[in-house]
């Protein structure tokens, strides 16, 4: 490995586990607010359904940290991608993430791991949702395509594409909730913001 691809495998490592890190403490975070985990105890679908997700989470996860540590392990998964894309990815990564954990600090206890509306849920406006209706979505696919670059492997992409299908099928439903929850505040909300990336013309 020469010293060039050396820095990027030591900044994907870095920017992974940083990564890693800050989603598991705020997805922790936030089953334990809501009270989500005990739902899905009472409820034995929901139950093997989270079961089946964190088994594929933490496959994917036991292979990035086998990359980590020897990198050559998923030398069958690689892409022809130059260099320069590669610290394109960083650029992007790091954008991607700084985008989640504002995200994740201005949605406070608003921050929910499933399709789930709160009572006492507030119309968050603030910080990134000043633009963005949706900038979590926007922050994980950024990071994921970054992520991707980087490494020049498709193993790392393949579970933001994943994440993609999930969020196109979520996303209708999502925003149909906040309209029975919030009403006329949150479709006048809709009209001065994007759905993934800020309006460049306000509508009226």
């Amino acid at each position: 490995m020469n010293p060039e691809a050396q820095i990027l495998h030591i900044l994907f490592s870095v920017l992974f586990l940083i990564f890693l890190f800050e989603r598991g403490y705020f997805q922790a975070k936030a089953l334990r607010i809501s009270g989500e985990m005990r739902k899905y105890r009472d409820n034995k679908s929901r139950m093997a359904a989270i079961i089946l997700i964190l088994v594929i989470g933490q496959i994917w996860v036991l292979g990035s940290l086998l990359y980590i540590f020897k990198s050559s392990i998923l030398d069958w998964t690689k892409l022809p991608i130059p260099s320069w894309i590669r610290w394109f990815g960083v650029a992007i990564t790091i954008i991607g993430m700084i985008l989640e954990f504002s995200t994740q600090i201005f949605l406070g206890r608003n921050y929910s791991t499933t399709l789930h509306i709160a009572k006492d849920q507030t119309l968050v406006t603030d910080g990134p949702y000043r633009y963005v209706r949706h900038p979590m979505y926007t922050a994980l696919i950024t990071v994921g395509i970054g992520l991707g670059l980087l490494s020049t492997s498709w193993y790392f992409l393949m579970p933001f594409v994943v994440t993609g299908f999930v969020i196109a099928f979520r996303v209708g439903r999502e925003e149909e909730a906040m309209i029975d929850k919030f009403g006329d505040e949150y479709i006048r909300y809709t009209q001065r913001t994007g759905r993934f990336l800020p309006c460049i013309t306000k509508r009226e």
